[in-house]
């Protein structure tokens, strides 16, 4: 049998398996989209691997896997949700060190069972583009994601213009997330993201909702710390003036543990 623990957070689920307790298998691609196929699977939006790191100081190793099967460099929410995982495991709180395949993260077990986890600084890839009809940056937050502020913004908007741009030739080959923001205050952000790989809308990306608030406080009248409202639910984004210390935090909820066959 193969145990797996189901999380979210915000409503963006994973099915995470612990390395040294299953079969090479779980990183097989047929294998992942079947786990994450929500009628005959457990269901989940991507597949997080936690495993042993051969790096000093670093706690642990994270794969993180789209529910098509491929890798990607970072999901935060996953992150946050594998740190919550790797604290009950070995019964500890506080600050661990985490290695991702976007370079090492710090994060906190906070008391109130939030999960604050420090993102790399965001950059900009490219200036300012006009993709399908909405002009916005192309912005590396640990994972790639165009930003774009709209006037009003709701999921039906993101349904139909999320794919145009997640396939536009601007990004090929690698394809990117799509994360639409509309400005409600100088600390609020409403934040809808259509996510590659996962191929839907999101109720949540915490990557994406920090390129979302690192493009419009670039652009101006955004201020430390922002609430970054998703239709999952809420995070908090945290950044120096120079974002060079940048944070996301947010609920890590671990929901069940279960077992697959191993022929599943």
């Amino acid at each position: 049998m193969i145990p797996f623990t189901k999380a979210h957070g915000n409503g963006n689920d994973f099915v995470l398996f612990d390395a040294e307790h299953c079969p090479d298998l779980i990183r097989d691609p047929d294998f992942i989209q079947r786990v994450c196929d929500r009628h005959k699977g457990v269901g989940a939006d991507a597949v997080v691997i936690i495993s042993p790191s051969e790096k000093s100081g670093v706690d642990f190793a994270l794969d993180y896997y789209n529910a098509d099967g491929s890798w990607e460099t970072l999901c935060a929410n996953g992150t946050r949700c594998a740190v919550a995982f790797y604290g009950r495991r070995k019964g500890v709180s506080g600050k661990v060190i985490v290695q991702t395949g976007a370079g090492k993260h710090e994060a906190e077990l906070l008391p109130d069972g939030q999960v604050r986890l420090q993102i790399l600084p965001p950059c900009h890839v490219a200036g300012m583009m006009e993709v399908c009809g909405f002009r916005g940056r192309h912005v590396d937050s640990g994972a790639p994601h165009f930003a774009t502020e709209v006037d009003e913004l709701n999921e039906e908007l993101v349904a139909r213009n999320g794919p145009p741009i997640r396939y536009h030739d601007a990004f090929k080959p690698r394809g990117v997330n799509v994360n639409f923001y509309q400005r409600l205050d100088p600390h609020t952000l409403k934040v809808i993201t259509y996510e590659k790989g996962v191929e839907a809308v999101m109720l949540s990306c915490a990557s994406g909702s920090t390129a979302a608030c690192f493009e419009a406080a670039s652009s101006g009248g955004m201020t430390s710390p922002v609430r970054i409202i998703n239709p999952g639910g809420e995070l908090l984004v945290e950044f120096d003036r120079e974002w060079q210390n940048v944070a996301v935090t947010g609920p890590a909820v671990l929901l069940f543990d279960s077992q697959l066959p191993d022929d599943f």
